[in-house]
């Protein structure tokens, strides 16, 4: 399915900021692939989902469940309408943001750099101008999305795609690198670590 195809579920509104915002099919479903095929990730976040494109096609894709946290409640609506469009009980977006979300439950989780707009502020495409943004809140979310990853298990995959906006932990080894869509999607796990070292670090393992 194209894009083009793809996102004719969706208003026009939300059709306008997906080349800009919203994964590309291809993508979603490549990103879903290492998700649940290399990674062996079952349940898997998209953090700033927007309309579900890529729960979605993961959902679609593979026999994993999808779930997404969105912080604008038009996009969820959008999410929810798409969701049933195209008949998945596997994927789902709720309102809410990773600051006061519980993401014990997952294996995976899915990064297309969500917190960049809150830095662009003469982004010539915006989603629209909702939300709060401010240099300060970017470093607040990445803390936390760095604070989450650290209290996932042993295993857990992380597939970025343009990065996530900080440094993934050390504790996560990078597994897969390829160039897409202009952008580098990259597969993470986290590994098995060993005794702290001398800087207070702990020191990354290959997953085998």
């Amino acid at each position: 399915m194209s894009d083009d195809e793809f996102d004719s579920v969706y208003s026009e509104q939300v059709r306008s900021a997906s080349f800009r915002h919203w994964t590309p099919v291809a993508v979603a479903r490549r990103a879903a692939q290492l998700l649940t095929g290399v990674g062996g990730a079952t349940r898997i976040l998209d953090v700033g989902a927007g309309p579900g494109k890529f729960c979605i096609v993961g959902a679609l894709t593979t026999a994993a469940r999808f779930a997404g946290i969105e912080q604008r409640p038009s996009l969820v609506e959008a999410a929810a309408v798409a969701v049933e469009r195209f008949g998945t009980d596997r994927a789902s977006v709720v309102h809410a943001n990773m600051m006061d979300f519980d993401c014990t439950p997952f294996d995976g989780f899915y990064f297309f750099n969500p917190f960049r707009e809150l830095v662009e502020l003469c982004d010539a495409y915006p989603i629209d101008r909702t939300i709060d943004t401010s240099v300060a809140l970017f470093k607040t979310y990445i803390a936390c999305a760095i604070a989450n990853l650290l209290r996932a298990s042993v295993g857990t995959s992380v597939v970025t795609f343009h990065g996530f906006g900080g440094r993934m932990p050390p504790q996560y080894r990078r597994v897969l690198s390829e160039q897409t869509h202009g952008g580098e999607l990259a597969l993470w796990v986290r590994a098995p670590h060993s005794k702290r070292q001398s800087n207070g670090e702990f020191e990354a393992r290959p997953v085998a």
